[in-house]
């Protein structure tokens, strides 16, 4: 009987804590850009900007013990974008400030989106940036930029691992 009333308390302790912690995850879903990102617990949204010819959207997150922070900005297209142009533009791009690439591209292909991913690396930050199109043939086509970045002080392969676990969550809403 008391075996009973312990392995009963323990369940439920399990449960409560199971819950707590679903609750500590930030997951954002955007129907208008069609996409999904879930960010595990110490994560906070902090600010969210759309164009005013809602065509571009930018989330911005950070770790809550500040160690990293979060660019998500998603781009309406007309059309399949090539996906070495899309990250030639953004690479450029003044405003984005991208420091010099640190290594290779690594590619990937989840279906009906695409993309790649590198790491960059200057004497402040190490980053690290996901580029993603849509591949639709009968719908409306986004790009998607997902930029981690960390103190070059406290990037480490732990940190790396985070970043994979949370690109990984990434998802296109489809109806």
């Amino acid at each position: 009987m008391i075996f009973k009333k312990i392995y009963v308390s323990v369940i439920i302790v399990i449960l409560i804590s199971n819950a707590l912690l679903a609750q500590d995850k930030t997951e954002i879903t955007d129907n208008n850009y069609k996409f999904r990102i879930t960010f595990p617990a110490g994560w906070q949204q902090r600010k969210v900007e759309e164009t005013d010819k809602k065509d571009a959207i930018s989330y911005s997150f950070d770790l809550k013990s500040g160690k990293m922070a979060v660019m998500l900005i998603a781009f309406k297209v007309d059309e399949v974008k090539n996906l070495t142009d899309l990250i030639y533009t953004l690479e450029k791009d003044l405003t984005l400030n991208i420091p010099k690439k640190d290594g290779e591209y690594s590619d990937f292909d989840s279906g009906n989106f695409d993309g790649r991913y590198a790491k960059y690396k200057d004497t402040e930050f190490t980053e690290v940036i996901y580029y993603y199109r849509t591949k639709l043939t009968d719908a409306q086509n986004f790009t998607y930029l997902l930029r981690f970045i960390v103190p070059t002080t406290y990037f480490s392969s732990k940190v790396e691992e985070d970043i994979k676990s949370i690109a990984n969550t990434f998802s296109l809403i489809t109806e």
